[in-house]
């Protein structure tokens, strides 16, 4: 349970980010509100930081074509490495 609860967080966490970077992308620019501006851009890095590193499963059809050709590069990379050690 607290592992799904994880992944509705960090789901979350991407779509509030998403929706605070259209918010600044398409709200002019005012003078008397440039440092809320400042700050909420500086989140959005600072979110956008943190689901850089996060792994996201792949469920779409494409993006499991390339989970298998990165997996198949991994093994004949391996397969390689062990016949350079055996020469």
């Amino acid at each position: 349970m607290a592992r799904r609860s994880s992944e509705d967080s960090w789901q979350v966490l991407k779509s509030v980010t998403d929706a605070a970077e259209r918010f600044v992308n398409h709200s002019p620019r005012l003078k008397r509100l440039e440092a809320e501006r400042q700050a909420l851009l500086d989140a959005i890095r600072r979110a956008q930081l943190l689901l850089s590193v996060k792994r996201w499963p792949i469920s779409t059809e494409s993006g499991s074509r390339v989970l298998s050709l990165a997996r198949e590069r991994t093994r004949r990379q391996r397969q390689g490495a062990r016949s350079t050690r055996a020469t």
